[in-house]
């Protein structure tokens, strides 16, 4: 590692950035996944579009659309030179100069829009770039991301670093409200998220699945923690394990593409998508975890909410200094839970720890599913109990968020096969961010409505679904809460 040149990837931290404009290109620019996307591109745009020769957007919807109108504004504003349409510009004497591709175009137009600008960027959902351009880990000059969503952040961003004229996310999360299905559902987001994060009377519960903390958003559901929006976490055990590499102070990198697959396993970095995680992080992770557990109790049944909890313990004693979601649950008593208890780095340690306590003819520990969902069931029915109405904030989908919804049909089926007298169980509220489209049958594109079925969502709770790379729209909802709490 020490002779290598990686960029270091640095977490997003709300409290830092004030502005849209910072949030983008100051703090996304150097996260992973659509994040780093939008800020990049952010990034590169701020300097073309203060060249005497102007980019030109290129752009195949309705000019009297919301993002027709916006993008001819950006054209006023003299950002850009010209907005034309791919068949125009298939035709124009274009030649050279940098084009922003917006959404859809024909393939009767590719060559053209591949061969005429000396540099293209391409904003659209459907992973449409020049052939090579991007490639496995490495996506330069592209969002692949709804320009109704994108648009409008670049907008604002934009109008700060050439303007000066400055924004505030809930002037943003307004302004989107004007931008088709994407821009309303974040609005609709941003509205319950701010009553679930903040009203007594909510009971809300984060799940998280996706490399979200290796992506640099660990910081952003610590302030989820610190700021009192959420009360339970479910979470797969790969978001915590990289949560911890955090929480120690130890970094993430970017991927240079010029590495391959084959030479990072030689020098043992591992590759998530386009960011890269040293295994030297992980042994790190294993030496917490091994004096974490080292003093418990052969025999001792255990679940991941006491193991977190303990691990939380110990960073505040031991990292005083940083941040981390474990530290921030521990003081703030969240408990978080890793429903899928075997599928992490973190379960791969514990193994190996009972492995080696057998061979010093020491009793294993027992790692117990029953212990987080009674402490789950209790939690629920005791908010229930207490006249609180139950919430939920899905990133992703996934065994996390499967976990906290089932947790109704579990208490109505004990009802019915123990006769005990328990409160009905559903949830009345949900935000729900994730990109995955419901026809592919996955727990991430699952509409909230189908929960209603199967008596885990009431009939008529309220619910916003964003159809979004969580890197990119997450931030902003938290912020807007942190800005209006």
């Amino acid at each position: 590692m020490k002779n290598l040149k990686l960029e270091e990837l640095i977490p997003l931290d709300l409290r830092k950035h004030q502005t849209v404009g910072e949030i983008v290109v100051e703090g996304m620019r150097f996260c992973s996944f659509g994040a780093r996307m939008l800020g990049e591109v952010a990034h590169t745009l701020t300097g073309e579009c203060r060249k005497s020769l102007k980019p030109f957007l290129i752009y195949d919807g309705k000019p009297e659309s919301p993002l027709g109108r916006l993008l001819q504004e950006m054209v006023d504003k003299k950002w850009f030179c010209d907005l034309i349409t791919p068949e125009r510009y298939a035709v124009a004497p274009y030649q050279g100069g940098t084009a922003v591709v917006v959404g859809y175009f024909s393939e009767r137009y590719e060559d053209a829009i591949f061969k005429k600008p000396d540099r293209a960027i391409f904003i659209n959902q459907f992973e449409k770039a020049k052939p090579k351009q991007t490639q496995t880990g490495y996506y330069p000059d592209v969002i692949f991301a709804d320009p109704y969503l994108v648009i409008p952040i670049l907008y604002l961003t934009l109008k700060e670093y050439l303007d000066g004229e400055t924004s505030g996310v809930a002037s943003l999360i307004k302004f989107l409200g004007s931008f088709g299905e994407i821009g309303a559902s974040m609005k609709e987001g941003a509205r319950l998220a701010g009553i679930m994060f903040r009203d007594p009377e909510y009971k809300t519960i984060l799940t998280l699945s996706g490399a979200m903390t290796p992506a640099k958003m660990g910081l952003v559901i610590c302030d989820m923690i610190d700021f009192g929006m959420v009360d339970f976490i479910s979470s797969t055990g790969a978001i915590q394990a990289h949560g911890l590499v955090e929480g120690m102070g130890l970094k993430h990198f970017k991927h240079d593409p010029k590495m391959s697959d084959k030479l990072l396993a030689a020098l043992k970095l591992n590759r998530i998508t386009d960011l890269i995680e040293p295994e030297t992080n992980l042994d790190h992770v294993e030496k917490i975890f091994r004096e974490v557990i080292i003093n418990l109790d052969g025999l001792k049944h255990i679940g991941w909410i006491e193991l977190n909890r303990m691990i939380g313990e110990y960073l505040t004693e031991h990292f005083k200094e940083q941040r981390a979601i474990l530290k921030s649950a521990y003081e703030k008593g969240i408990p978080v839970d890793i429903p899928d208890m075997t599928n992490s780095e973190m379960f791969n340690d514990f193994f190996v720890h009972n492995q080696n306590r057998e061979e010093k003819g020491l009793e294993r520990l027992i790692m117990n599913a029953e212990h987080s969902t009674l402490f789950l069931r209790n939690f629920v029915l005791e908010a229930k109990r207490n006249g609180k109405k139950l919430a939920i904030f899905t990133i992703g989908g996934g065994g996390p968020r499967n976990n906290v919804q089932n947790i109704a049909p579990l208490i109505e089926i004990e009802k019915i096969h123990t006769g005990r007298s328990l409160p009905e169980v559903m949830y009345s509220m949900g935000v729900r961010i994730c990109p995955d489209p419901e026809h592919i049958g996955s727990l991430g594109g699952c509409k909230y409505s189908e929960n209603i079925s199967w008596r885990k969502f009431e009939p008529d709770a309220k619910t916003a679904e964003i159809k979004a790379d969580a890197t990119i729209a997450w931030p902003f909802l938290v912020k807007y809460v942190m800005e209006t709490i």
